[in-house]
């Protein structure tokens, strides 16, 4: 009779589970680690099988072997099965069916392998919303003799309140330092979600700042969220309250309404606004810790943090001045003309008259960086207009403007009723009057014309009331040394004492050194009722008047070139140049050192009689341009009858018209210091859109103008210095950045380079350089010898970040210079003991090697000669008696050479003396020549200042 078998058991199981929702969302927990399975017949489970089946089921309930109880799984290479293991032996194959797992032992299975897997049954669920709702979870074993058996245990899971949760939120939001001040958003793709799905109602957001200071700002771009006072707005509509404003370096601190539902993607959308600015003028590089703290519906909170950068890029250099289209950049006044337009020094200011049709004038300073618009002196008076400011002077460093008034009210104790010259410091805003006498008092009647020196320490201005101290030329112009007070006449009527005549308009040259004015007169000199107004220069050194050239405009403003070799002027003149008009008004350039005068201001220098020339004009820095305004119809594209403006290229004689045809009058062009732009006022409403304030304007036109980094000079006896100039441009990313310059000279260089940075705004800006070298230190040079100087530019944006440019100079000889003394040595004595040599043969050998002396300077070297009989007298009967004769007869040559050659054999006697008490040895002898060929060779050179030449 066979033995009946018996089904298998599950003991221990628990047959009510509950988990906890945060548990399952981690990962696959075991549902009962307790739980045994075994077969009483002894015989296990071979062939036999476990399913576990979980009932109703969603698309986030899983069951899972887990790894444990030395349960582990595998792959089959062959078939691609999944592969239960205990222990390391396999026991069966694992097969997945929707939410159904089944193991089917085909290997030996003991009771405990059986009970490893029954314990190793997990489950998980990642959703933040589980059902509520017990599942049904059924395991099934059957035996090694098919005999089956079933357990069930309702499993729940328990819901829990999670945090919200970030995602996309930075790490890192980098920034350009400019942005730091225009204002920022923080991460403008961050997500956040209530797990609960509960959203954000009665929630909180915060952001706070990681040393925060008075200069930062958190805040919320535009957006459906708005901030209004205390309240926050969503769309138009109150959600919530501001607890804490974000200022001032604060957090800012959103709480929403309980009663006013806010969903995951409202909330992620307000996160998205959050921006943050630093009102300082010039950010500093930093990186600052944000942290972003959200509350949800049931008070949960999680916080995320992100690093907000603001990165200093460095400037770059380019090849050009960046193109860009003609803009305004100061509006006028409806009824009031704009002219005396000026930039300052570092193209960041611009300073204009405006004259009214009642008479009213005023004198406005526009900052192009700040966009500051500033009646000048404003603060010292009750009302913005000065009648009858004329002229306007910037300062070389641009810290003083000087400007001209009739107001009495500009500085106290005005009574003269005239105008006068006052300047204005920026630095302290305090304004003074400059056209005074040496003790301050004021002049008895009207001043104006300023002009700064170009070292800034000086200004001439014309008086029209002779009541100076020391006026006695009755020419009106005084130079004012703006350090010390005192007031200096510049005579100009010593030709013609009895028809004293006045100077006016009156400029400096680049050194200084000489001023340009104009006056009546004629070539004979300044005269009162002289035929026509003349353009004379003044040299200040010497005191002499020239004549440059009759000029008889209503306005002549003569203006030395940037290198002082030219003078540029407006004349009606018909003799300034063969076939002139009487009619036509040109402007015109004369080289002061060939006397060549040319027009510049018609195409072809034909002269045309239909238009004029303004009456102001201007150089490029580099002196290669003029920018003049003219009605002359011969000009390009100049037709509608009014003036345009105009630039000359003074290389090729080329005309440009700068700005589209106006449509209305346009004058008073200026280069900007770069040579990239023109700044001029027009009375035109179509030179940009929306000019509809029909009044007359400050505009500014790009001038197209390539970065020069490097120049040739040739070797010029006829000058006492070589010059060279130029300027490359440069961009910034950072577009609030300012720049310095620094220069490094190369070793041995011969001439000094000195820059500056100019219009430096917005971004872009450029390096102006100057070099000068005398003229003297390439003579040296051989015709065709070239030694070039490479000086380092360095750029420096103030926070860190630099570029370096190179500029050379190649220096060329021509071989003409005078004969120089050449360096000399003799041989040093073999031995201690050798004879020393005479001094006839010692002098001998010595003038064999001064190059060219002793044939361009015989007198000289009958000199020499008696030094050499001297001293050798000295040897044999003592200094005393024969270096008299030889001192007297140094002074009778001294008395009827050059003072130039006295210096040189005064110093050459010094040093003979010094060698000639007692036995010299002739390589002493030796060093004292050395000496003294370098004292000749100074001398040499001392005729390039004027005087005889030695040589």
């Amino acid at each position: 009779m066979a033995t009946k078998t018996k089904a298998p058991a599950f003991g221990g199981l628990d047959r009510s589970k509950t988990l906890a929702e945060n548990t399952v969302n981690a990962g696959p927990v075991v549902l009962d680690s307790n739980v045994t399975l075994k077969n009483p017949d002894g015989t296990g489970f071979q062939g036999g099988s476990l399913t576990v089946k979980l009932a109703n089921a969603g698309v986030d309930d899983h069951l899972s072997i887990a790894a444990v109880g030395g349960i582990t799984l595998g792959t089959d290479a062959g078939t691609g099965a999944t592969i239960v293991f205990y222990n390391g032996a396999r026991i069966g194959t694992e097969t997945v069916s929707g939410s159904t797992i089944t193991v089917s032992f085909d290997q030996p299975v003991s009771d405990d392998a059986a009970t490893a897997l029954a314990r190793a049954i997990a489950y998980s669920n990642p959703s933040n919303t589980p059902s509520a709702a017990a599942h049904a979870v059924t395991f099934t074993a059957v035996d090694a003799e098919h005999s089956s058996i079933s357990a069930t245990m309702q499993l729940k899971v328990k819901a829990e309140n999670d945090a919200p949760a970030f995602s996309n939120l930075g790490p890192v939001s980098s920034h350009i330092l400019s942005t730091a001040s225009q204002g920022v958003v923080i991460d403008g793709d961050a997500h956040v979600f209530n797990p609960d799905g509960t959203g954000f109602k009665g929630g909180k957001l915060t952001v706070h700042l990681s040393d925060g200071n008075t200069d930062d700002l958190i805040y919320l771009s535009e957006g459906a969220f708005s901030i209004v006072g205390t309240k926050l707005y969503l769309d138009g509509k109150v959600v919530g309250t501001v607890s804490a404003e974000g200022v001032m370096g604060h957090d800012l601190s959103l709480t929403f309404k309980s009663n006013v539902a806010i969903s995951d993607s409202q909330m992620s959308g307000l996160i998205d606004q959050i921006s943050y600015s630093n009102r300082s003028l010039s950010p500093e590089p930093q990186t600052k810790d944000v942290a972003i703290t959200v509350t949800d519906t049931e008070k949960n909170s999680t916080t995320a943090h992100l690093t907000l950068a603001f990165e200093d890029r460095a400037p770059t250099i380019i090849s050009a001045s960046p193109a860009s289209p003609i803009s305004k950049i100061a509006s006028g006044s409806f009824g009031y003309d704009i002219s005396s337009v000026a930039v300052s020094p570092d193209a960041t200011k611009v300073a204009f008259e405006s004259t009214g049709d009642m008479g009213g004038t005023r004198i406005t300073l526009d900052d192009l960086r700040t966009g500051q618009v500033t009646i000048l002196a404003s603060d010292l008076a009750s009302t913005a207009s000065f009648p009858g400011a004329t002229d306007i002077a910037f300062s070389p460093n641009g810290q003083k403007i000087a400007f001209v008034s009739t107001a009495s009210n500009v500085v106290t104790g005005d009574t003269n009723g005239g105008s006068d010259v006052f300047i204005k410091d920026f630095s302290t805003g305090a304004v003074t009057r400059a056209s005074t006498g040496s003790t301050g008092k004021q002049i008895s009647g009207s001043s104006g014309d300023p002009v700064f020196s170009p070292d800034g320490t000086k200004m001439v201005f014309v008086a029209g009331v002779q009541n100076l101290p020391g006026d006695t030329d009755g020419s009106g112009l005084y130079v004012k040394d703006l350090t010390t007070g005192i007031v200096t006449q510049i005579s100009i009527n010593e030709a013609n004492p009895s028809n004293a005549t006045r100077g006016f308009n009156a400029d400096f040259s680049p050194d200084g050194t000489k001023l340009v004015f104009v006056a009546w007169g004629d070539q004979s000199g300044p005269t009162f009722g002289g035929g026509s107004q003349c353009i004379y220069i003044k040299d200040l050194n010497s005191g002499d008047v020239t004549y440059v050239t009759a000029a008889s405009a209503h306005q002549v403003l003569p203006v030395f070139s940037p290198d002082g070799t030219k003078i540029a002027f407006v004349s009606n003149e018909s003799s300034v140049v063969p076939g002139g008009e009487v009619w036509g008004t040109h402007l015109y350039l004369k080289d002061v050192q060939t006397g060549e005068i040319t027009c510049v201001s018609s195409p072809g220098g034909v002269l045309p009689n239909d238009g004029s020339v303004g009456d102001s004009f201007s150089f490029s820095p580099d002196g290669t341009k003029i920018v003049f305004s003219s009605s002359e119809s011969t000009l390009p594209g100049n037709t509608g009858g009014v003036s345009n403006i105009f630039v000359a290229d003074l290389q090729t004689g080329a005309i440009t018209r700068i700005a589209p045809e106006a449509n209305g009058a346009s004058s008073d062009p200026v280069f900007t210091p770069d040579g990239a732009h023109v700044i001029f006022a027009s009375d035109a409403t179509n030179l940009v859109a929306n000019d509809v304030n029909n009044a007359s304007d400050v505009f500014m036109a790009s001038i197209p103008a390539t970065s020069v980094t490097g120049a040739t000079l040739t070797e010029d006896a006829a000058r006492k210095t070589l010059n060279a100039a130029g300027t490359f441009y440069f961009a910034d990313a950072d577009a609030k950045d300012t720049h310095a310059v620094s220069v490094a000279a190369p070793d041995g260089a011969l001439g000094t380079l000195t820059a500056k940075v100019v219009s430096d705004m917005n971004g872009t800006g450029a390096v102006v350089w100057s070099y000068v070298v005398d003229e003297t230190k390439v003579e040296p040079l051989a015709a065709g010898q070239t030694k070039v100087e490479t000086f380092a530019l360095t750029l420096d944006d103030h926070h860190g970040g630099t570029v370096t440019q190179n500029v050379s100079v190649t220096l060329t000889g021509t071989g003409g210079a005078a004969p120089m003394v050449a360096s000399f040595a003799l041989a040093p004595e073999t031995t201690a003991a050798a004879a020393p040599v005479s001094g006839p043969e010692l002098w001998a050998a010595a003038m064999a090697s001064l190059s060219g002396v002793s044939e361009a300077s015989p007198q000289l070297f009958d000199v020499l000669e008696k030094r050499a009989a001297a001293l050798e007298s000295a040897h044999a009967h003592g200094p005393a008696g024969a270096f008299e004769g030889a001192g007297t007869e140094m002074a009778h040559l001294a008395a009827q050479i050059d003072p130039a050659v006295t210096h040189v054999l005064e110093t050459l006697w010094s040093d003979l003396s010094g060698h000639g008490a007692g036995t010299a040895s002739a390589h002493q002898i030796a060093d004292g020549m050395e000496a003294i060929a370098t004292h000749l060779r100074d001398a040499l050179h001392a005729g390039h200042a004027g005087d005889p030449l030695l040589v």
